[in-house]
């Protein structure tokens, strides 16, 4: 249903008179790079990996010229250019963050496929999203779902904004599940927290900071997850440290620590990135996985390439 009204938002769009005040953006990066991997059991083993490569377009147009009334929409698909494969599992294009929405000056109501409020509260701390040693990997919570219904407040002064999500799960009977946020972005810091509400079976409260220091930023990022089937309760956190280089490079290093996806789970993750061109990079990073499981132990050497358009 969400999807059809989104088709019938396009249409509406491209076809709306010329006078109503209308913009859209193309946009995309494809992110690729090639790994070495080595653990005490399997060996090494050599690859060249897809990171969520994506394209997808976004935009607006006010409903009437006087109006503060704005249909808001975004559609993102992610692909494939190492193996060539577009198709994702349903035999289309794996669908990313595609919504509609209206935004007047009281905030934004949206719905579609999106992130979580807990998810985006992370204030890109982590500093090696869509790789390896993304913290997906070691918390819960980096929950992007389908039938999802949002609202962000807008900034109270300027500083302070909240979110409210609901989705729905068509596996469990249609059972809902919520995820809330409030965000503060200042000059001197950033922060947010986020709270899931049975999330996949979880409940979660994540607190993050990150706070500029002339050409460095500090990510401090801490979590507690409980299992509602079990009942138990594990808490992880993550500290990230960026420093720019120079006009073009920037220096990172990061580790996250956690038992909830991994036993004793820790990855700690050093890089570094060469801006080539505004739209296109290239990086490495060392990242290393320790675990009192064996077979989830592992090293990673990495090279790639990322460029947006």
């Amino acid at each position: 249903m969400v999807l059809r009204s989104f088709y019938v938002a396009v249409f509406i769009i491209f076809g709306i008179n010329n006078q109503l005040y209308a913009s859209h953006d193309w946009y995309g990066k494809v992110f690729v790079d090639y790994q070495s991997t080595s653990n005490d059991i399997n060996g090494n083993k050599t690859d060249v990996n897809n990171n969520d490569s994506r394209f997808g377009i976004k935009g607006s147009f006010l409903l009437s010229d006087n109006s503060k009334l704005k249909l808001v929409y975004q559609a993102e698909y992610q692909f494939d250019p190492v193996d060539g494969k577009a198709r994702g599992e349903d035999g289309t294009l794996k669908q990313r963050n595609t919504f509609i929405g209206i935004q007047t000056n009281l905030g934004m109501l949206f719905a579609g496929t999106h992130d979580s409020a807990l998810k985006k509260s992370q204030l890109k701390i982590d500093l090696f999203n869509d790789l390896a040693p993304d913290i997906k990997n070691i918390l819960h919570g980096e929950n992007r779902l389908k039938d999802f219904v949002g609202y962000t407040t807008p900034k109270y002064m300027g500083k302070v904004s909240a979110t409210f999500n609901s989705f729905k799960n068509p596996s469990l009977s249609g059972k809902k599940y919520r995820s809330y946020s409030v965000n503060f972005s200042g000059d001197l810091f950033q922060a947010a927290i986020g709270i899931d509400d049975s999330m996949r079976g979880y409940d979660s409260t994540r607190l993050s900071i990150l706070i500029p220091l002339d050409n460095s930023k500090i990510g401090l990022l801490n979590q507690k997850t409980k299992n509602l089937s079990s009942g138990n309760t594990k808490n992880g956190y993550v500290i990230s440290f960026s420093r720019k280089i120079g006009p073009k490079g920037t220096f990172k290093i990061q580790h996250a620590s956690s038992s909830m996806k991994i036993d004793s789970g820790r990855h700690t993750t050093i890089g570094y990135d060469y801006q080539l061109r505004q739209s296109s990079k290239i990086f490495t990073f060392y990242s290393q996985q320790e675990s009192s499981n064996k077979r989830k132990a592992k090293d990673i050497l990495s090279i790639g390439i990322e460029h947006k358009f």
